[in-house]
């Protein structure tokens, strides 16, 4: 009887493919710009507890709300929502949580009955420019694309970094010449 060579993961040879990194491993381990995480503690103070739900797991991590925006329509379908959260979290990587809900309006006649439905996404990036590239890329959902740039807008008022072309944070303190209370 023959066997497949690559069927014993202890065989796997220096030929194997990669494995990709999931979403835990993303938020649990150290990366993503280092930099960041002083400035964001100057800027916004100590971090907070963030929900994110990735890959059909939830997840708490402490961080920052740099940005967040929603974007809502109506038609014979039904009404949707959608709201865009950029979070960076306490290992230095960047968050981009998504939250859909939808009415369906067709299916009932009674607006007691209708079902809303839910889903939450999030994606993981190691700086900024990746989240810029994410939030401007045209997806098939015109809702969710018009989320994303404008909370990609929003955080770019806030959060210096991501208006560098790096997306990195500077190495030295933002220097701010007066106080606020």
């Amino acid at each position: 009887m023959c066997e497949d060579p690559g069927s014993d993961p202890g065989s796997a040879g220096a030929h194997a493919a990669p494995r990709a990194v999931g979403p835990t491993a993303l938020l649990a381990t150290d990366g993503g710009d280092p930099d960041a995480i002083p400035l964001a503690m100057q800027l916004f103070g100590a971090p907070a507890a963030q929900a994110i739900s990735a890959d059909g797991m939830s997840f708490a991590v402490e961080g920052w709300e740099l940005g967040s925006q929603r974007a809502d329509s109506t038609d014979s379908e039904g009404k949707c929502w959608v709201r865009v959260d950029i979070l960076l979290i306490e290992n230095g990587r960047y968050v981009v949580r998504e939250h859909r809900a939808s009415e369906d309006s067709s299916s009932a006649v009674d607006e007691e009955d209708r079902m809303i439905a839910t889903d939450s996404t999030a994606a993981i990036f190691d700086n900024g420019a990746e989240v810029r590239s994410f939030c401007t890329e045209h997806t098939g959902d015109r809702l969710s694309t018009a989320a994303r740039v404008a909370a990609l807008d929003n955080a770019m008022r806030r959060w210096p970094p991501l208006r560098n072309p790096s997306g990195r944070a500077r190495k030295t303190p933002l220097v701010i010449p007066f106080l606020i209370d």
